[in-house]
């Protein structure tokens, strides 16, 4: 049984509508399946309606960056109500901060000979939230750049030339929005960016789970966060991270996968949570 609980679309930063998403999920043998793009819900409805023709399951999901301090979190927020109306206006301004940072990422690209516009980049995130992918695309496009991980690697990643630091949104702040419209928050892929310490504070916080299974992390990176995970009573869930970008470093759709008793873990949780409204 297949559940992967971490892929993204075009409603955000990746490459595929919703509905082609969940069918390649399901061609890949995915049972259970999580959209959790970033700072945005927009693709859901498309993908649960793909998913209702197809033996999947789908569950509802975002993805919101935050921060403490200097240490940079994700926060998947499983099984929430992608309708409620104080998540979509959560989900709005973190909108609006993407945009801004956009243009400064432009601005710095511009001081070192690399001209984009915003419309280029925009058009390329059609309808979805707008996001360093987006602007590696162009600069891919535009010949600036070989692949969308060498612009990362050479211009948009921290540290280099033009890359510009999201707004710091708090990690009380992340999983409160996430709780509100009734979801569980996990912490995603931890070995990405250390803070290893600070997870039993998230864990009071209120994240129910650790993104044990990751492509970013190796296998003793995995023994790690399970260790966590068992330690802190946390849920260990996995995905793939799947944007469909298409260079040599891209993740196949169900590579990582969440074990089913976890999965039926959040699932009890969820229906817990539910009952008690």
């Amino acid at each position: 049984m297949l559940i992967d609980l971490h892929v993204h679309t075009n409603a955000s930063d990746g490459i595929y509508p919703p509905a082609q998403v969940v069918n390649m999920a399901a061609q890949s043998g995915i049972s259970v399946l999580a959209v959790a793009d970033h700072d945005t819900v927009n693709g859901i409805d498309e993908a649960i309606a793909a998913a209702s023709a197809r033996d999947l399951m789908l569950v509802p999901a975002v993805e919101i960056n935050c921060y403490s301090g200097d240490i940079e979190h994700h926060i998947l927020g499983y099984f929430i109500d992608h309708r409620d109306e104080g998540l979509r206006s959560a989900l709005a301004k973190l909108q609006e901060a993407r945009i801004e940072r956009m243009h400064v990422v432009i601005s710095k690209l511009s001081k070192i000979g690399i001209s984009l516009t915003p419309e280029e980049i925009l058009s390329l995130a059609e309808k979805g939230v707008v996001g360093r992918p987006h602007i590696a695309q162009a600069m891919v496009r535009k010949g600036y750049s070989a692949s969308v991980r060498a612009a990362f690697d050479n211009y948009l990643g921290e540290g280099k030339p033009a890359y510009a630091p999201r707004s710091k949104l708090d990690p009380t702040e992340a999983i409160r929005i996430i709780k509100e419209a009734g979801g569980l928050p996990v912490l995603a892929h931890p070995g990405l960016w250390g803070g290893d310490e600070l997870i039993p504070k998230l864990a009071e916080w209120g994240i129910v789970g650790l993104e044990a299974y990751s492509p970013d992390h190796k296998k003793a990176q995995v023994r790690h966060y399970l260790e966590i995970a068992r330690d802190l009573n946390l849920i260990a869930t996995g995905g793939s991270d799947f944007h469909g970008w298409g260079d040599a470093h891209s993740i196949k759709i169900g590579r990582v996968s969440t074990p089913p008793e976890e999965f039926a873990r959040l699932q009890e949780l969820y229906y817990i949570r539910k009952c008690k409204v």
